[in-house]
């Protein structure tokens, strides 16, 4: 059985003792997180400690002193709105010095229109777009919830249908857009020359870096693993690059690709 810890009222420090390992946070309201569904999480996981912190400020003063492994950080999706700036201070952090931390939003239906909005700052979506690995939705029944929550501690990633439907239309638009303003940046490829900055190279940086490890043979768990990204988008990363150059699957994506870098030297 997990432990319960939650934060004082001094500093925002978690307060408990139990196990140091397993660590589940949750960061939100308590209408969103009651007392009563962190000691089911607690009872139902082994070894966990479940963890609420009402602001992201608050998380942010604990992942920097904090020495117990974190598995699980689930953000409420008012929480992304309220404090965006501190909430991708808080992504970056993770993907540069924690990448071993899965991030997950949990959500209400009445937040998605507004969390998969346009309003919501580019940079927001950009930085959510590389290290959320699911979102949780909170109108389900208890069994499916800690399902999803078991996933998630386990590696996998929770895209519901509602969600991604919204995610890779709006995802989509701001790639467009992103194009149209982007300036070709070199890539650092230490098999060949730089690529991105070819004028009829029709990727990002970011995707020149996915298809040349396609190339090289990587599957897409080897890939995400690589560049620190989740296996969900890379998915969407090679859906992008084999649209883009115009081929039928990944290989013959590939093919393009090293025909197109071939005529680049």
């Amino acid at each position: 059985m997990g432990n319960i810890i939650m934060k004082n009222d001094s500093g925002g420090a978690p307060v408990g003792a139990g196990a140091q390992s397993g660590v589940l946070v949750f960061i939100g309201s308590k209408q969103c997180f009651s007392d009563v569904l962190l000691r089911t999480i607690a009872g139902e996981l082994e070894n966990s400690q479940a963890i609420r912190f009402d602001e992201l400020s608050e998380f942010q003063n604990y992942i920097d002193w904090s020495e117990s492994p974190i598995g699980l950080v689930v953000v409420e999706a008012q929480q992304c709105h309220h404090d965006q700036k501190i909430c991708k201070s808080i992504m970056d952090t993770m993907a540069s010095k924690h990448p071993s931390i899965r991030l997950a939003i949990a959500y209400w239906e009445a937040d998605l229109d507004r969390l998969m909005s346009q309003k919501f700052s580019v940079w927001m979506l950009d930085s959510a777009r590389q290290i959320v690995q699911g979102y949780v939705p909170m109108n389900v029944g208890i069994d499916i919830w800690l399902s999803v929550i078991r996933l998630l501690i386990c590696g996998g990633d929770y895209f519901p249908p509602e969600v991604v439907v919204r995610r890779e239309a709006l995802y989509r638009k701001w790639d467009e857009a992103k194009a149209e303003n982007a300036v070709p940046e070199p890539v650092d490829n230490p098999t060949g020359p730089a690529v991105n900055g070819v004028r009829n190279n029709p990727l990002t940086k970011r995707e020149t870096q996915v298809i040349e490890h396609v190339v090289g043979g990587m599957q897409n768990k080897e890939i995400a693993r690589k560049l620190k990204l989740s296996e969900h988008t890379v998915k969407l990363h090679i859906h992008h690059i084999i649209s883009k150059m115009s081929a039928k699957n990944r290989t013959e994506a590939a093919m393009r690709y090293m025909n197109l870098k071939g005529a680049a030297r």
